[in-house]
């Protein structure tokens, strides 16, 4: 496993965390599913030791820092760019279309499959597994929303689970609908107020692209 540290830019660190991301993933591509990568929030040391176990220090603030909450900082500091979540089903179309979209905003894109590949290496499609999976890629995609607009192409499958994305990122909801059948293996609950709806049954792709761009650009 290896953790990238969430660092702002500055002169003696002048990459963003999704460059390194993508450099480290491209490096070691070789290894396949072996290597897993994970996007931590930044910290100043760590502290190990030779021994099992670890240790924990405890270091004194002034009592305006004790008193930060970081739930309330989150919810007073939404991503600063855009989060566009494609949201349907299995061959709908949503990988084709962030890709066409990323030509037109240049958007970074994060994948369902790609990504279950990286940070969800591993889990199964349960529904507390598809849970956990939204929800990592739901919080990688506000690490990146701080240096750029994000395009999210995963299925979200569950009206529960958009609601808890909701509450983490507030995403653009963009429901890409196509005409198939919903099965066990397969299961899906459309979306009941989705900021925006393409049709892959009765749409192209660069239909699609130009309706997510003149919503996108409307005041």
């Amino acid at each position: 496993m290896i953790a990238i540290r969430d660092t702002e830019i500055s002169h003696s660190n002048p990459y963003s965390t999704f460059e390194r991301w993508t450099t480290i993933q491209k490096g070691f591509a070789e290894y396949g599913d072996l290597v897993k990568i994970v996007v931590i929030p930044d910290i100043d040391e760590v502290c190990y030791g030779r021994d099992v176990g670890y240790a924990i220090r405890k270091i004194d603030l002034d009592k305006g820092t004790e008193s930060i909450s970081g739930t309330k900082t989150r919810e007073e500091n939404p991503p600063f760019y855009p989060i566009y979540w494609l949201t349907g089903q299995s061959g709908s179309g949503k990988t084709t279309l962030a890709e066409e979209l990323h030509k037109e905003i240049g958007a970074v894109i994060l994948d369902g499959d790609e990504m279950r590949k990286s940070i969800s290496l591993g889990m199964g499609f349960s529904k507390e597994d598809r849970d956990e999976h939204n929800l990592r890629v739901a919080r990688l995609a506000k690490v990146f929303s701080k240096r750029s607009s994000v395009i999210v192409s995963v299925i979200a499958p569950f009206e529960e689970t958009r609601k808890k994305i909701d509450d983490l990122i507030k995403p653009v909801w963009i429901y890409v609908k196509r005409k198939y059948k919903i099965s066990k293996d397969k299961p899906y609950e459309p979306p009941k107020n989705p900021d925006l709806i393409v049709n892959s049954d009765i749409q192209t792709t660069q239909e699609q692209v130009r309706k997510v761009l003149a919503f996108i650009k409307k005041p």
